[in-house]
């Protein structure tokens, strides 16, 4: 597989190891509704409220916020991590890392949650790999946040195939934006070339990049 770049025409190898992502699509399918749960019920039409004291019509529920949208359109700020920031940290992506890296054991995760920002560091070996998402409330901030950040990073080229839109460092930081989320992957940490297949930190960042966002969206 390879790193599809569309400025400067630079293209880098992805790791040889096979991105698995079932766990992922399994836990986000588990975790949402059946898809006919609603069709025996009638929601109340948006903007509708109740008058104090009346009771709720047999077979009306109120509306539900669709499934992934986090924030409120009030652009109130998420006062803990979103299930898919907290995904970073999880499970499945330390599984991940660990299968990439060929580790004999899942390294040691640190988190932390402070301005909307969760993040969680990976103690490899060979140095810290950094993941983090940005909680924004709603897909304006997000996209501010995420233009801030290129930013501040300075030099960046734009990536194909990775969320709404992706940029990377030749430094091994890869940005993507989703939906309200902004992730970062930050492998800075690591040796610019590692392990016997010379891996480069570029594309380890790249590829669980690709493994967050195969979490995120589901698929297999």
């Amino acid at each position: 597989m390879r790193i599809a770049r569309n400025t400067s025409g630079v293209v880098g190898l992805l790791l040889a190891a096979p991105i698995v992502l079932a766990g992922c699509a399994a836990t986000r399918t588990a975790a949402q509704p059946p898809g006919n749960a609603a069709s025996s019920r009638t929601e109340m039409a948006p903007g509708m409220s109740m008058a104090p004291g009346m009771a709720m019509p047999p077979g009306m529920a109120m509306p539900q916020k669709p499934a992934g949208v986090t924030g409120s359109a009030s652009g109130v700020a998420p006062t803990k991590p979103s299930a898919s920031a907290a995904m970073i940290c999880g499970s499945d992506i330390r599984e991940q890392v660990t299968k990439v890296l060929a580790l004999s054991a899942a390294p040691a995760t640190h988190d932390s949650w402070v301005d909307q920002l969760y993040t969680c560091t990976y103690r490899l070996p060979l140095g810290p790999l950094v993941l983090s998402v940005k909680d924004a409330p709603n897909a304006a901030t997000a996209h501010a946040y995420f233009m801030a950040l290129r930013q501040r990073l300075g030099s960046t080229e734009s990536l194909i195939g990775l969320g709404e839109s992706s940029y990377g460092t030749t430094t091994g930081i890869v940005v993507v934006l989703k939906d309200n989320h902004t992730l970062q992957v930050d492998a800075t940490g690591l040796p610019r070339e590692f392990g016997s297949q010379h891996q480069l930190r570029t594309d380890l960042a790249y590829e669980i990049a690709s493994d967050v966002l195969g979490c995120w969206t589901g698929d297999s």
